[in-house]
């Protein structure tokens, strides 16, 4: 078991078994190494994926948004005078 979080996990390891390695081999004679890739629509188009998205459009989006203006303290702000009581 693992600590994570304040809690444990249990890990649960596979067993190794010659029955279920021999039905793999069997599995792998009829099975094909490439699947077709599936078609995925996005709002009824057609997804082409980093085609659609390119690496600079997805800068921008995280980048910091700049201000226009710049802002400027007010002019009551600059001078701060703390009033206290004296002894």
């Amino acid at each position: 078991s693992v600590k994570a979080g304040g809690m444990r996990i249990v890990q649960k390891h596979p067993h190794n078994s010659d029955a279920k390695e021999e039905k793999d081999k069997d599995d792998q004679d009829w099975e094909t190494s490439s699947l077709p890739k599936p078609t995925v629509f996005i709002s009824g188009v057609i997804a082409r994926g980093d085609k659609d998205f390119p690496p600079a459009a997805a800068q921008v989006a995280h980048q910091k948004p700049h201000p226009s203006v710049e802002k400027l303290p007010h002019p009551q702000h600059i001078k701060q005078h703390i009033h206290q009581p004296r002894k």
